[in-house]
């Protein structure tokens, strides 16, 4: 274990990143649907999922995912389920609220859903920890970025490309990795 992690601290280097980074411009980040490479699969952020079953997904986003293999990272799946056990059962609007996502829950393939190795957590870790000290992320907003950053090296590690509307946070990830493949987008 400890080359493993010993590898991921030359790779991911904590010492090398001591100022903030700076959000760039959304023309300079990957919106276009266009340069996803043919054939490539595509791995969801929990925004994907939220903004599908609300209607608000752009038609660009739709048509892509209707062309390709589609993976489910654990980690945002878990995200869409903390709801079933976090929503109140005695308020009379939950069942309305909970069908859907327990329906789309069910219906994902399970050969489909990746699940990130012990290897990832500890980078998705040393990265959240990196941006952390950076960008002076609050300490109850980790996990969410922990999340992020999982999904982010799932994809990277899959070959495939994540799809995400959370510009914000994968734009600082791509600083730390760029040879990652990210697709962003906005609400339609």
């Amino acid at each position: 274990m400890r080359s493993d992690v010993q590898s991921i601290i030359s790779r991911r280097d904590p010492g090398r990143w001591s100022r903030p980074l700076t959000h760039r411009p959304k023309a300079d980040l990957p919106f276009n649907t266009l340069q996803v490479p043919t054939g490539v699969s595509l791995l969801f952020d929990a925004t994907v999922y939220i903004d599908h079953l609300k209607g608000q997904l752009p038609r660009s986003i739709v048509n892509l995912m209707a062309s390709r293999t589609i993976l489910h990272g654990a980690p945002a799946l878990a995200e869409i389920a903390v709801t079933i056990g976090a929503l109140d059962p005695a308020d009379r609007r939950t069942h309305a609220t909970l069908f859907p996502i327990v329906e789309m829950l069910a219906r994902v393939n399970p050969s489909r859903i990746i699940t990130p190795s012990y290897e990832m957590w500890l980078e998705a870790a040393v990265m959240t920890g990196i941006l952390s000290r950076t960008q002076g992320i609050p300490k109850q907003e980790r996990r969410k970025f922990l999340n992020d950053a999982l999904l982010f090296l799932q994809a990277a590690d899959s070959g495939s490309v994540l799809v995400s509307r959370n510009s914000r946070d994968l734009d600082l990830l791509l600083q730390l990795k760029p040879q990652a493949s990210v697709l962003l987008y906005d609400k339609s």
